[in-house]
């Protein structure tokens, strides 16, 4: 359970990815897995990461449920719930050094490729949507960080951001509803995860506070670079401390 310092460190974490959240609908992961990693095990910090996605994205939902493109998103739902429980058994039988050197190496990758604009045509097709709600949930219930290929696959729709929102939400409520299930069937929820969701729940809490306030004002381009530095350092800190055995 997280106490003390760990817990001030893990509410602010917790904090700036909800604010990455609630800002671009994506990111959670990526942002507080490098510090969660640090002081929680591998399968229960991805745990408690999906829980605190789910937690924070039924208000994203309900702020944006009015702008959701349903009928033209229901592959990238299904596709998702399909893939949950293959990225659960996964996350149940890894080897936590091999997770958090995976988990590294994608937010890295995935931090770096978000400095470039890339467009990929396949993702502009509609029957697209349930092969990338396939990849963003097994990448999600099983490291953690999925967001993104999500993401490429609804701003490739030319929907409106809160569209964008709105789906996203969608496709991940529906995968870590599935997911949790699967999570506490397998063991992989115990009193421990319980309480250390209940303890972050405060940063979500303020993140939503700091979203509402500086979404309008800060530039875009400094909070994406400045966000993206965070996850590629991050990242690197926790590759070179498992590789190097520490």
């Amino acid at each position: 359970m997280l106490t003390g310092y760990e817990l001030f460190f893990c509410i602010l974490i917790v904090i700036a990815a909800s604010t990455v959240l609630g800002t671009v609908g994506f990111g959670f992961g990526l942002v507080s897995a490098p510090v969660l990693l640090i002081y929680l095990e591998p399968q229960q910090a991805v745990v408690v990461i999906n829980c605190l996605i789910g937690l924070m994205l039924i208000g994203v939902l309900v702020r944006t449920w009015r702008q959701l493109e349903l009928r033209t998103s229901v592959g990238l739902v299904l596709g998702g719930v399909l893939a949950t429980p293959i990225g659960v058994m996964a996350l149940n039988a890894a080897s936590p050094s091999v997770l958090r050197i995976t988990i590294a190496i994608v937010i890295i990758f995935l931090g770096l490729f978000s400095l470039k604009n890339v467009q990929i045509p396949f993702a502009e097709k509609k029957i697209a949507g349930p092969l990338f709600g396939f990849m963003t949930s097994l990448a999600t219930t099983t490291i953690a960080i999925g967001g993104p290929l999500g993401a490429i696959y609804a701003i490739s729709q030319k929907w409106k951001p809160d569209a964008v929102r709105g789906v996203l939400a969608l496709l991940f409520l529906a995968s870590n509803a599935v997911a949790f299930v699967l999570y506490a069937s397998t063991g992989l929820v115990n009193r421990d995860t319980l309480v250390n969701v209940g303890l972050l729940v405060p940063g979500l809490i303020v993140g939503l506070v700091v979203t509402s306030v500086v979404v309008t004002r800060i530039n875009d381009q400094v909070f994406r670079h400045a966000v993206i530095a965070v996850i590629v350092i991050a990242g690197s800190v926790m590759l070179i401390r498992e590789l190097g055995g520490k």
